[in-house]
């Protein structure tokens, strides 16, 4: 329901938007795909690159971790019938503690690496504002709109590949 909810939003959005630029007279309207422009400069690549290595290596401590309480949670159960319940309380609160902070961490884990993607994308993201504003003004484009709001656009208006080719020659 929340879903439909914000693609009529979305819908209605690019569609004014699009009534707007084609009532509008002397109005040209471009499209880029910015997702994929940010992916695909050379500088998006190593960036993701750079991500991917980090939380590999995340994951491998969040994956040594797991193991270890998994471990911890099998000797119990094979322990548990011969251990008296004071020691077999003590051993399920110790666990579960390791639970607590084990699903902190991957929270934390999510969190940074959110935190760093956004460190690393917003300079590629500024140059590509940059040059979207060169190529606005060279092209006389009055609007340009991200494409994955957009149901329908004619490919002619679309300058991602010309955003990225530039941005990849700008070095």
């Amino acid at each position: 329901m929340k879903n439909l909810a914000v693609l009529s939003l979305v819908v209605f959005a690019a569609s004014s938007v699009s009534a707007l630029a084609a009532e509008a007279p002397g109005t040209r309207v471009a499209l880029i795909r910015m997702q994929e422009a940010i992916k695909d400069t050379k500088d998006g690549k190593k960036a993701e690159d750079t991500l991917r290595k980090e939380i590999e290596e995340r994951q491998k401590k969040l994956q040594a971790e797991g193991q270890k309480i998994q471990k911890a949670m099998e000797d119990l159960r094979k322990q548990g019938m011969v251990m008296d319940e004071k020691s077999r309380a003590e051993k399920e609160a110790t666990i579960q503690k390791q639970v607590m902070a084990f699903e902190e961490s991957k929270m934390r884990n999510q969190q940074e690496f959110q935190k760093r993607d956004q460190e690393i994308s917003e300079p590629i993201i500024k140059k590509i504002r940059d040059i979207v504003s060169q190529i606005s003004k060279e092209k006389g484009y009055t609007m340009v709109i991200d494409a994955g709001s957009v149901l329908y656009f004619d490919a002619q208006d679309d300058i991602t590949g010309e955003v990225i080719k530039r941005y990849d020659a700008k070095k």
